[in-house]
């Protein structure tokens, strides 16, 4: 009776409702087309498709901000993309993101005001290091009243400002991860982000080697992101080796175990093929760490060290007599030698020695954020005036004592986050492997920190957002122990 009564109620509502909303997509397209038409005509049609991509792109993180968080993860760790689509000046892809996630966070905090990320202690101990950083700066000036801009190899040797404003977009970077990162699936399309960004530098590299454009002539490296030196390379390889290797022991199915183990041994292959004296012994701390059972995922000793023995094996008989050459040359006092690598050795001892030098001419604020090349040139009359490319080093002579200090406490606060998310009951089964990889993760970066200079880089406020966002999750959650 209800029925016939009110025959096609819900359909000619839904009829009503679909109609305008389906001629307004056909007009839509109509326009859209008419446009790319008449920039093809025109010669426009490549910059007029990338500002197509564009608009959709941002269309969508208007409606799921997240998703422009990922994207933001996806250019850091690439860095590079078509022209059209990266835009020129401050008017850039990553810029125009920032911008439109700022305004999206202002809004969702005046309807929802939570400000919990002001109470992370990791945010205070940044704001911290920019205040030293601030402070190094400015008395440098005083320092060194002589100090000039000087170019050397094509570039200003002056890194100040590109240091700073590094340091400024990671940090708001943190806090749009912490405000948006906030859901199970959010972690979930990280990690496949990440991941997919840091594995697909893995062809380029080989290929590169196999068509004969390796670095140097014999060390892999990719085309692109930071990958494009052979010792970030080692260490991509080395983080994600972590991350497979978890994966698989997590639910070890034969499919599971084949995609992983076959990623796993591409992944070593690359780092010997990098000749990368750090990778290959980051190639053994990691080993070890694979061995630990962490977060209810079990490591597999015997396992390591059946791939330890494999790769060892590899190493003897298929890698390339001039990488092995770099490779055994781990001595930094071989200095004068004609052995492949001895020079790079040579004049990272010398680096390493001047930065501790400067430490100890300058030891509470250092000569002040990006002044390193310059003061090492100038002032004392370095024939490299190359960066440090050791982190720890770095923030000795550029930030002095409270700069390292601060950085350390900012890694311990990490550790002890990734520590209690594995003892957390309330980590999610499909997660777990993630938070196994965390600690040797964690280590990777630490020790590359020796041999890099990583930690303004990105890929350490990923990992350190995702540790934070992760542990937040996680302590929202209720669990019923029986």
């Amino acid at each position: 009776m209800g029925v016939a009564a009110f025959p096609n109620v819900a359909g000619a509502r839904a009829a009503r409702g679909t109609g305008p909303s389906i001629r307004w997509s056909l007009a839509g397209l109509a326009v859209l087309g008419a446009l790319l038409v008449l920039a093809t005509v025109l010669g426009f049609e490549i910059p007029a498709i990338g500002m197509i991509v564009v608009i959709a792109v941002l269309a969508m993180v208007v409606v799921q901000p997240s998703i422009g968080v990922l994207m933001l993860i996806a250019n850091f760790l690439i860095a590079s993309y078509p022209s059209p689509i990266r835009g020129e000046g401050l008017l850039t892809i990553n810029n125009i993101l920032g911008v439109m996630l700022a305004v999206l966070m202002v809004a969702q905090l005046a309807q929802h005001p939570d400000f919990w990320f002001l109470r992370v202690p990791q945010f205070y101990v940044l704001l911290a290091i920019g205040a030293i950083f601030i402070i190094g700066t400015f008395t440098s000036y005083y320092a060194f009243p002589t100090l000039r801009v000087s170019i050397g190899r094509r570039r200003l040797l002056d890194q100040t400002g590109p240091m700073a404003e590094d340091f400024i977009t990671h940090l708001a970077f943190l806090i749009l991860t912490l405000q948006f990162i906030v859901q199970k699936r959010d972690m979930k399309r990280l990690m496949m982000i990440a991941g997919m960004c840091l594995i697909i530098v893995v062809p380029s590299a080989l290929l590169g080697y196999a068509s004969g454009h390796a670095y140097a002539g014999y060390r892999a490296a990719a085309d692109f992101s930071a990958a494009t030196n052979s010792n970030r390379l080692a260490f991509f390889c080395l983080i994600q080796i972590a991350f497979w290797w978890y994966f698989m022991r997590a639910d070890p199915s034969p499919e599971r175990t084949m995609l992983a183990s076959g990623i796993i041994a591409t992944l070593i292959f690359t780092v010997f093929l990098t000749a990368s004296r750090s990778g290959v012994i980051g190639l053994g701390i990691l080993f070890y760490m694979l061995t630990k059972t962490r977060g209810g995922v079990s490591g597999g000793r015997w396992q390591v060290v059946a791939v330890a023995i494999i790769a060892v094996g590899v190493l003897m008989t298929v890698i390339p007599q001039e990488n092995l050459e770099r490779i055994q040359n781990l001595n930094p006092l071989a200095t004068g030698t004609r052995d492949v690598g001895s020079h790079s050795t040579e004049r990272r001892v010398d680096t390493i020695e001047l930065g501790w030098r400067i430490f100890h001419d300058h030891p509470w604020f250092g000569v002040g954020l990006g002044n390193f090349r310059e003061v090492a040139r100038q002032i004392y009359v370095d024939p490299y005036w190359r960066s440090p490319h050791n982190s720890y080093i770095w923030s000795l002579s550029e930030g002095g004592i409270f700069c390292l200090l601060l950085y350390l406490w900012l890694f311990l606060l990490t550790w002890r986050d990734v520590k209690w998310l594995q003892s957390s009951p309330a980590v999610p089964h499909d997660l777990a492997w993630i938070v196994a990889a965390l600690p040797a993760c964690l280590v990777m970066l630490l020790f590359f920190s020796a041999f890099a200079d990583i930690w303004l880089s990105p890929i350490t406020y990923i990992v350190m957002g995702f540790t934070i966002a992760l542990r937040h999750y996680v302590s929202a959650r209720r669990v019923v122990l029986v």
